[in-house]
């Protein structure tokens, strides 16, 4: 019985650890900034902000935090906009055009606050 228990806890630990190396999501680090540092609405809150937890995979990134009706873009170098998208509700991965490549500043817009980071296609 001794020998069945470690067959089987051996077994699990090679199909956790295989199924650990197959998905190598990497978090994403955001910054957090106004839309237009000019325009103040309202009183500015009481509560922190929130910024959203993401990690990606190749062309997918997932979302961790919800994200639904904010605007998803790519900003090439140059400061043109390559991609925009605004995330449908519901949306827990969204996978980005295979024909980008290169580094882009990943934008994401919600109200007047946009949160942004740098990706590499």
């Amino acid at each position: 019985m001794n020998k069945k228990l470690s067959v089987l806890f051996f077994v699990l630990a090679a199909l956790v650890s295989n199924a650990n190396a197959q998905s190598e999501w990497s978090p994403l680090d955001l910054q957090v900034g106004r839309v237009d540092p000019t325009v103040i609405k309202g009183n500015g809150g009481r509560a922190p902000i929130v910024i959203p937890t993401l990690y990606m995979e190749g062309y997918n990134i997932l979302f961790q935090t919800p994200c639904d009706g904010c605007t998803l873009q790519l900003v090439s170098e140059d400061g043109e906009i390559e991609y925009s998208v605004v995330i449908p509700e519901g949306t827990e991965t969204l996978t980005l055009p295979s024909d980008l490549s290169g580094e882009y500043e990943l934008r994401i817009i919600r109200g007047q606050f946009c949160f942004w980071g740098y990706i590499e296609l």
